[in-house]
Parts: C-alpha cells; sequence; structure tokens
C-alpha cells in the first residue's frame, strides 16, 4: 500500500514537472523556443509538438487519467533532449535530470 501511494506521488510531482516545462515555453515564447529548437538542427515544429506533450501529458501524469500513454510521450522527449542537447554536456549539469525524468516515465508508462 505504501508503494502505490509512492508511485503516486512519484507520478504527480513528474506531472508538474512537465507541465511547469510546457508552460514555461509558453510564457518564453513559442517563436523563441522555435528559433533554439532551430538552432540545435531540429524542425521548428518539434518545439510546438513537445510543448503539446508537455503540457497535455504532464497534466495525465497529475490527474492520472492516460498516464501510461502520456508517459511514453514524455519519455521519448526526454531520450530526445539526451540524445540532442545533454548529451555533450555530461551527467552533472547536463542530462542527469533528463536521465531519471526518463526513468520516471518508462516507470508510469511500465505500470499495470
Amino acid at each position: 500500500m505504501a508503494y502505490e501511494k509512492a508511485f503516486v506521488l512519484l507520478r504527480i510531482g513528474t506531472g508538474i514537472l512537465f507541465f511547469i516545462h510546457g508552460i514555461a515555453k509558453l510564457q518564453k515564447g513559442m517563436a523563441a523556443v522555435v528559433t533554439t529548437f532551430g538552432d540545435l538542427g531540429l524542425p521548428g515544429w518539434l518545439a510546438y509538438l513537445v510543448m503539446i506533450v508537455e503540457l497535455i501529458g504532464g497534466l495525465a501524469l497529475i490527474i492520472g487519467i492516460g498516464a501510461r500513454y502520456a508517459a511514453w510521450g514524455l519519455a521519448a522527449i526526454m531520450a530526445g533532449a539526451i540524445v540532442t542537447v545533454k548529451w555533450a554536456k555530461g551527467f552533472v549539469g547536463g542530462y542527469e535530470l533528463n536521465l531519471i525524468l526518463l526513468l520516471v516515465t518508462i516507470c508510469v508508462g511500465l505500470k499495470r
């Protein structure tokens, strides 16, 4: 029983992190986010997809509806962030947060 409560807290906390990151993209302005993605060699439309998945996926993790499916989309974003941006920065100050978020979203995706 304690494990289930802990898992729910982890799912909700992770959802809040993703949701806030989606909101941050909107607050920064999607034009700036599209430019950042372009500077990384990524297509600009991908910025919109990431923002939508962060918002909807984060909300799904928070409320627990469709969380398993949303988790896989969020895991894909984290894997992409690690490969395209964070890996070159190394573990500390680079991909450590993305890695734990990737692992948590995989766990949520695998939860039965």
